[in-house]
């Protein structure tokens, strides 16, 4: 009977332990809560600052917000996408959803069930979003224990409710964000994503899968039913097979004895990333092979891998400058931004003497380049001690930001 309730005491010792860990974990995570209230509420205030102070200027009311939440993701470490985005949140919870920000405070709404309830309600009228606001986050339990999916039931059956029509039109006129991205990946892989209405997404999942199911199985097929469909779809979109090779352009920023030589090294493939040398070679050769390969090549300071020009052999070369300053920035210089290049900007604007060079020249996707025409924005190319590329952005704030071209010859 002894060791029996030594045994139980033991256990209760164990579990007391165990509850503290529980108890810290529940309290980081209402930490973590009230940070992000304490987010979007900054947010909110910087955004009142800036045009209190483009008021004070005579700016047009169209440029009062240019370059807010570029700042935001900046001190956030976030792309100026994702700024943009919590700062909008951050105008519709002060303004019009009162309880979902108390819950946020409180801890009892996390910070992924934020944009969850934001975005499912964004179709109806300001006074109807407080309306759904109250009904959804005015009592606790109401979302009490609700993962993501039952939180969009949830927020959906209320705007319903609340604003048929609206709900219903929402529906329909998403079908015009329909649209085809590619997401590079780890492992020289990339996600190519369809965003269609759910009847054209349903059948071509079923097209590829009635494939895949007449295939899978037979023969010698080694391949699995997603290899099966994946190879497919390729073959649909492309007219080739996925064995036969693809037509490549290769912008080598890497020297030629990699290319050439077999050593190891890296490749940067516009659009799919960073890539072993390894791989890179297979593309060339698969391709070349298929005569359906070119090649560009940067000229790169070994000791410090910047890139200082570029030759070509494309068949199509409209731009070279632009083309060199692509290859060199591979993605979008603005500090934690990997988005895609879309504008060469001029570092020093035309207008105040910036040369249309390669030193004054950067890469930025189009949400950078207009944020960095606000009102208190300021950028300069610097030395660096790495003698790559470097330039200094200077926000409205006083904070400095450095941005340096990737190293070439890595």
């Amino acid at each position: 009977m002894t060791e029996v309730l030594e045994a139980e005491e033991e256990s209760n010792v164990v579990g007391d332990a165990h509850c503290d860990v529980i108890d810290r974990l529940r309290s980081m995570e209402v930490e973590r809560c009230r940070i992000a209230f304490e987010q979007y509420r900054l947010a909110v205030e910087l955004l009142r600052r800036r045009v209190m102070e483009r008021v004070a200027a005579g700016q047009p009311q169209a440029r009062w917000q240019l370059g807010v939440a570029a700042e935001i993701g900046l001190a956030l470490r976030m792309s100026p996408n994702r700024a943009a985005a919590l700062l909008s949140r951050a105008r519709e919870l002060e303004q019009n959803m009162p309880c979902a920000l108390e819950r946020l405070r409180s801890g009892e709404l996390s910070p992924e069930a934020v944009p969850l309830i934001v975005c499912g309600l964004s179709h109806l009228e300001p006074a109807l979003r407080t309306a759904a606001d109250e009904k959804l986050c005015a009592d606790a339990a109401t979302l009490a224990g609700f993962g993501p999916q039952k939180i969009k039931d949830a927020v959906q059956k209320v705007a319903y409710a609340l604003d048929k029509q609206a709900t219903v039109d929402r529906i329909a006129n998403a079908e015009k964000d329909r649209t085809v991205t590619i997401r590079p990946l780890p492992d020289a892989m990339a996600r190519v994503s369809l965003l269609l209405p759910v009847a054209q997404a349903v059948g071509v999942f079923a097209t590829l899968k009635k494939q895949a199911d007449a295939v899978v199985g037979v023969g010698a097929e080694l391949r699995n039913r997603g290899q099966i469909m994946a190879d497919s779809a390729f073959a649909l979109l492309t007219g080739r097979e996925a064995a036969a090779g693809q037509p490549v352009a290769v912008n080598l920023t890497m020297p030629a004895a990699v290319l050439l030589g077999g050593e190891p090294g890296v490749a940067h493939l516009r659009g799919g990333g960073a890539i072993p040398a390894e791989i890179a070679r297979k593309l060339v050769g698969k391709a070349t092979a298929a005569g359906t390969a070119w090649v560009k090549r940067l000229f790169v300071v070994q000791e410090s891998g910047a890139v200082v020009a570029m030759d070509s052999r494309a068949r199509f070369f409209p731009d070279a400058l632009a083309e060199v300053i692509a290859a060199r920035d591979q993605y979008c210089r603005t500090p934690y931004c990997d988005a895609p290049i879309a504008h060469i900007d001029h570092v020093l604007p035309h207008a105040a003497g910036g040369a249309t060079g390669l030193g004054n020249g950067q890469g930025l996707c189009a949400a950078c380049n207009y944020a960095k025409e606000a009102h208190g924005w300021r950028s300069a190319v610097v030395d660096d001690p790495t003698g790559r590329h470097t330039v200094e952005t200077r926000t409205p704030s006083g904070h400095r930001y450095r941005s340096t071209a990737p190293d070439q010859a890595a």
